[in-house]
């Protein structure tokens, strides 16, 4: 007989995780997304299941970047986040090697003896085993068990920003890691996910870069499309609440949705500008027709992309 879905986002948003991981890279969030297309909910269901990383494709201001912290809240798991620059390195997502360090520390002859130690977690590491770190600066490991007191971990979610940017040999070089959900330390020790407390691997691309087939094959793929009116209104709704004005809305939403379809840039504006937008005119009484109506409209959601204008 099935069991219920691991990820509902019907329920009740549970509180964050403990104050002991304060430190571990959780990315805050407001707690609201609008789950107002059922692929979503199934696509992360479908990750959590196969325990295979969840590749998001979409325009920006598809809702991308946010899923992955509002799924690591309704899971009650924390969340770690990587943005995607064409200067990482495959290594950044495992560790980061001080070189600087090890040079200071080798001009006053006091090297450690091993490389981990110069090393701090990448986001895989901390989301394989929260509790596990590089050894000491005298080369020493963790005692083991050491933070533990306040019993086992709570899983993670690991959000891989933009992986489109990166060069393309960064995705190839995640298949070993994804697919075993374990790599070797810088001294070969093994890093690995616990039975039980598998991470949650979030991957975003706005295909701006075609991924490798191979990597593409071992990920669950959900494409999102650029948000439509109706969506953008309840977007809206929830993160304003008291604040939230139908009237401003519906233009404001009219007005975006006429930028991205004449704008000159690759992409219109995003969900972020719209309710930037919105707070505007809120904090600053700005009403649909007043005088100062269109220089927001310009400063806060057109930003030259185009001649597109609503007077009015």
């Amino acid at each position: 007989m099935p069991t219920a879905m691991a990820f509902d986002p019907s329920r009740e948003l549970p509180p964050a995780p403990g104050p002991e991981f304060a430190g571990a890279g959780a990315v805050p969030d407001d707690g609201v997304y609008v789950f107002d297309d059922e692929r979503i909910v199934l696509a992360v269901n479908v990750a959590l299941a196969t325990r295979r990383p969840l590749l998001v494709f979409g325009p920006p201001g598809s809702g991308k970047s946010t899923l992955a912290p509002i799924v690591a809240r309704h899971l009650g798991r924390l969340c770690h986040t990587e943005v995607i620059t064409a200067r990482t390195e495959p290594e950044d997502l495992l560790w980061r090697f001080d070189a600087m360090r090890r040079l200071n520390d080798a001009q006053t002859r006091e090297v450690a003896p091993t490389i981990g130690a110069y090393c701090a977690s990448g986001v895989l590491w901390k989301a394989f085993d929260p509790y596990r770190t590089p050894p000491a600066r005298d080369g020493k490991p963790a005692a083991p068990g050491a933070g533990r007191d306040s019993g086992p971990p709570p899983g993670s979610v690991v959000l891989i920003d933009e992986i489109d940017k990166a060069d393309p040999d960064l995705p190839n070089s995640l298949l070993v890691p994804l697919d075993t959900l374990s790599f070797p330390g810088p001294d070969g020790e093994e890093v690995s996910a616990r039975a039980g407390v598998e991470p949650l691997v979030v991957i975003t691309s706005n295909n701006e870069r075609e991924l490798p087939a191979p990597f593409v094959r071992r990920c669950i793929v959900l494409s999102l499309e650029a948000p439509d009116k109706e969506h953008l209104l309840n977007v809206a709704r929830g993160h304003l609440g008291a604040d939230y004005d139908e009237s401003t809305a519906d233009r404001v939403a009219e007005h975006l949705l006429k930028v991205a379809a004449e704008s000159e840039w690759a992409a219109g504006p995003s969900t972020a500008e719209f309710l930037d937008t919105l707070r505007a005119c809120h904090e600053l009484g700005v009403e649909p027709g007043s005088r100062t109506w269109d220089l927001v409209l310009e400063v806060a959601l057109d930003k030259g992309r185009g001649s597109a204008r609503l007077h009015g």
